[in-house]
């Protein structure tokens, strides 16, 4: 375990328990954005850090898109369909990131649809996800973060589906809990871990990102930090063993009198876990090691243990 001797265990819910012990599910809406036409596949492929023209169909593979000085724009998921590909993306910025490709179609055999009031995304936790039927026209997705298996079904089938869910005993995980399983896999939410300040170097987006591909937007401040120099920051988890440090928390050396011109770290999400305490996601600077530990740096301080993500006792 990296950093300090994690809290105590709290009791757990019953969702939560049902998440890590057996079987839990979570449907929430997903941003769905089919991109067709001749030209789709050399479209994407100038826009997103993915290389979109190796993909097979049926394929899954994360992705980025980037403003020209190589600051995330936004995080998706790309799905290979035999006549298009499919773009999986935060629900609350499907619009926002529709109006952004669109504004690239330009003189292109490309057709963009947002058909997110079509499709529901599930999520599934626990040990018995792998045994549960998906509806036949379900697609299937990669284990990501939390969840140990993912579906996206057709909104008029999730009815269908949840009973199926119910009939196997499966819990339905809240918010909150949903919450703390994410952070626990150290898994960044565009938004509040991520957003346009950001270098995909600093959020660990290797995945996401093809070293072999040719040019993308913001391509080339990618490769020239990969070859040239670090990033100042990186996504990190954080334990907090005097109790919680808020989201938006700067924090310092505990030497450090005040914040010094860069910050030693930064909190960006913060839950209370029944196996691990009071932890957190968020930034640290760059010479600042797993292990050590940092303070907040407005009104009592309180430690923050840098550790590597995801969570482990």
């Amino acid at each position: 375990m990296s950093g300090s001797t994690a809290a105590p265990a709290r009791t757990s819910a019953p969702d939560d328990r049902a998440a890590r012990e057996s079987l839990g599910y979570r449907a929430r809406p997903c941003g769905v954005l089919d991109v067709a036409g001749a030209d789709r596949v050399a479209f994407l492929q100038g826009q997103l850090t993915q290389d979109v023209k190796a993909m097979a169909p049926g394929e899954v593979r994360p992705a980025a898109g980037l403003t020209p000085k190589g600051r995330i724009l936004f995080l998706a998921r790309v799905l290979a369909l035999p006549d298009n590909l499919r773009l999986l993306v935060p629900f609350d910025a499907r619009e926002a990131i529709f109006a952004h490709l669109k504004k690239y179609v330009i003189f292109q055999k490309v057709a963009i649809a947002d058909r997110s009031s079509e499709f529901a995304l599930v999520g599934l936790y626990g040990p018995r996800a792998a045994g549960i039927p998906a509806p036949a026209a379900a697609i299937l997705l990669p284990r990501d973060g939390e969840f140990a298996a993912e579906a996206l079904v057709s909104s008029e089938s999730l009815e269908d589906f949840e009973r199926i869910l119910a009939g196997a005993g499966a819990a339905k995980v809240t918010e909150s809990t949903a919450e703390v399983l994410r952070v626990e896999a150290g898994r960044p939410r565009f938004g509040s871990d991520v957003d346009d300040s950001h270098f995909p170097d600093e959020v660990g987006l290797d995945a996401a990102i093809s070293t072999t591909k040719g040019c993308y937007v913001g391509q080339e401040i990618v490769a020239r930090t990969r070859t040239y120099g670090r990033v100042n920051r990186r996504l990190v988890g954080f334990r907090f063993p005097d109790g919680s440090v808020e989201a938006g928390s700067l924090l310092k050396q505990p030497e450090d009198p005040e914040p010094g011109k860069i910050e030693q770290g930064r909190v960006t999400s913060a839950v209370v876990s029944p196996v691990f305490g009071a932890i957190g996601l968020g930034y640290a600077f760059r010479d600042v090691p797993a292990g050590a530990r940092l303070v907040s740096a407005d009104g009592a301080p309180r430690a923050a243990i840098v550790s590597g993500l995801p969570f482990s006792l």
